[in-house]
């Protein structure tokens, strides 16, 4: 009786432990996230790729670490976007260069192949894999500027005390 009682609490206490939100666990900053720029090549589908790019690099941004560093602007330009169907194989590369304004830039680059019957979603997917790419390496670039920026503040507080 001693021993199913035990177990009963103990099972209450996992059940209550993973019912509790997880942020109030890990309560962090959120940076604000602005794409100022999503640029891709001229022609008639650059237009529609770009705004294709724009939506997934939010999206991206949205589920990305930008840690405490306030507010980031993002640029994004498509250097090479390139469609070739070999045989019963179609295959994209797409290249994307991303930068935080004022700061350092961030590269993503892949080559994926797919059906040649469902241009469309190949196409999504080359694109949200080089979003989440660029956008998670430029994450990590804005989290080191913003400690660097921390410790600044901190060693000026130090050398005013």
């Amino acid at each position: 009786m001693r021993r199913v009682s035990r177990l009963i609490a103990a099972l209450a206490l996992a059940l209550t432990a993973s019912l509790a939100p997880a942020s109030s666990a890990f309560a962090r900053g959120k940076a604000t996230v602005e794409w100022t720029r999503v640029d891709a090549p001229e022609g008639k589908e650059g237009d529609r790729i770009a705004r294709t790019l724009r939506n997934l690099l939010k999206e991206a941004s949205r589920k990305a670490d930008f840690g405490k560093s306030g507010k980031v602007a993002l640029r994004a330009k498509i250097t090479e976007y390139v469609v070739e169907k070999k045989g019963d194989v179609l295959r994209i590369r797409c290249t994307v260069v991303g930068r935080v304004e004022g700061g350092a830039s961030a590269k993503s680059r892949i080559s994926f192949g797919g059906d040649p019957n469902d241009p469309k979603a190949l196409e999504k997917q080359v694109l949200t894999m080089v979003a989440h790419g660029v956008t998670s390496r430029l994450a990590a670039i804005a989290r080191s500027r913003a400690e660097a920026e921390e410790k600044k503040k901190n060693a000026a507080r130090e050398a005013e005390d």
